[in-house]
């Protein structure tokens, strides 16, 4: 949405002001050098956290310098922390109001959490400062796609577009605008066309990823997911979405051919798992299965597990009590819990429930909140007949990661197990509220919602998914 390079073509520069506006002795001078200093080194090193931590120390000792907490903004802005952001800004431009960036700043991040209001009377303000500045069109344009003035949003994209022809907020607003018209066709061709004159416009291409998804143009997602990754190669998301979207469009080749640079021995073991869970979620077939394991044969160490944990998945225990290391590594400590937890739910699965039911407990002794070893009981105590013990456990889990749609889904299989058909059908209802647009989610809930209330009640699920698709596809837009 904002580029930062402008600061950073003026580091020579402020480096300079800084050495003269911090040349004081005084503690606050002397705590704001000190943070200084660690703000560069971390973004040298391209810590981004440890540039945010030093930064917040910097505006902590001197808090009345604009610039300072504009480049916190704009740093807390890649890190998608956008009310912090906003109050970065907005403290920036109540130390200087004739900053015009600070201000459009704020009017677009008004515009990405939906402060339609707020956005409006920034957009006003910056207009007086600054007529010609693309974020006030913008801001108009929103404003009134929201109000459903349709006409008026038309008119302001066509401004945006005319004055700045290849500006991406530009086309990204008239596809928003297209979207409400209903001509998704339309839509996509504009921001296709947009892309092809800029192919390396991330912005374009992520909004065009999110609008092809609204459509379940799912081998049109996995090409451009596959654009981004070549762009974007150090953030492996865009390989994972390629590799579940080529699955989705049925289209084997492309997947495997897709997952492949994410499942050799030099692959980071977190995408290996993230790769994996696709492959056991979208093609659970004794062909996947056989060529999961030959890769498996290469694996390194720290990558065993992920594919043990595949295994597991897929129902093949044998296969993930091997990789994980045969038998229990006792005593439990930190370094094993993982590999024991992963153990215990195959020998679970082979039918030794009391053993696996002792490993878990014993890790879950050690660790409450070790992920694995509960996953691994509730679906054991599931098997077994304890579905009020795998209500407690599953709730514990998402006490630990709340936004994980899966684990969600583990504590309604856990309701359901009980046959408690009411809190089964409010934890598929809550989760579909507390983790909008998730696509898992919201079959899951169709499917539920059609078996229990019938086709007519189907049609609110609908439309609500569509609403909360929107919303993330405005997100994108902005």
């Amino acid at each position: 949405m904002m580029d930062r390079s402008p600061f950073f073509a003026a580091c020579c520069i402020a480096a300079t002001a800084v050495s003269v506006l911090l040349s004081g002795c005084n503690s606050a001078e002397s705590r704001a050098r000190q943070a200084y200093t660690e703000y560069q080194a971390a973004s040298a090193a391209g810590d981004l956290q440890g540039a945010r931590i030093a930064l917040l120390q910097l505006v902590t000792a001197q808090d009345d310098v604009p610039s300072y907490w504009e480049e916190l903004g704009k740093l807390q802005l890649e890190l998608h922390a956008y009310p912090d952001a906003y109050y970065a800004f907005n403290r920036a431009h109540e130390l200087d109001r004739t900053n015009a960036g600070t201000l459009a700043a704020m009017t677009q991040l008004a515009l990405l959490g939906g402060n339609m209001d707020i956005a409006e009377q920034n957009a006003r303000q910056l207009e007086l400062l600054s007529p010609g500045h693309p974020a006030v069109r913008l801001a108009y344009g929103y404003v009134a796609l929201r109000r459903t003035d349709l006409d008026k949003a038309d008119e302001e994209a066509d401004q945006l577009i005319e004055n700045f022809p290849f500006d991406p907020s530009a086309k990204l607003l008239k596809a928003r605008i297209l979207m409400a018209r209903g001509d998704a066709a339309k839509a996509v061709a504009l921001l296709q066309d947009q892309v092809r004159s800029k192919p390396n416009d991330i912005g374009s291409l992520k909004a065009l990823m999110t609008l092809l998804q609204h459509e379940s143009d799912w081998r049109g997602v996995a090409d451009v997911a596959a654009r981004l990754g070549q762009l974007q190669p150090k953030d492996k998301t865009w390989a994972v979405t390629a590799v579940d979207a080529a699955f989705r469009a049925n289209d084997i080749v492309s997947a495997r051919r897709e997952s492949e640079p994410l499942l050799t021995p030099a692959a980071a073991p977190d995408a290996v798992a993230d790769v994996l869970d696709v492959w056991a979620k979208r093609w659970k077939t004794p062909e996947a299965i056989a060529e999961i394991r030959r890769v498996a044969s290469r694996a390194t160490p720290q990558q065993r597990l992920a594919f043990a944990t595949y295994f597991n998945e897929v129902g093949s225990p044998e296969d993930a009590q091997a990789l994980a290391g045969g038998g229990p590594q006792l005593p439990i400590n930190a370094t094993n819990m993982s590999a024991n937890a992963i153990i215990a739910d195959a020998v679970g699965q082979m039918g030794q429930a009391s053993e696996a039911k002792r490993l878990f407990d014993a890790i879950l002794a050690r660790e409450p909140d070790h992920v694995y070893a509960l996953r691994g009981r509730i679906k054991l105590e599931i098997r077994t007949g304890r579905a009020k013990a795998a209500i407690s456990d599953a709730q514990r889990l998402i006490s630990v990661l709340p936004g994980s749609a899966p684990d969600r889904l583990l504590l309604a299989r856990a309701y359901a197990a009980a046959g408690d058909a009411r809190q089964l059908d409010r934890t598929l209802w809550d989760a579909f509220h507390e983790i909008p647009a998730n696509l898992e989610l919201y079959e899951v809930l169709r499917a539920h919602v059609r078996k229990t209330q019938g086709e007519d009640a189907v049609k609110s699920v609908d439309d609500e998914y569509r609403q909360q698709r929107d919303v993330n596809l405005a997100r994108e837009f902005i």
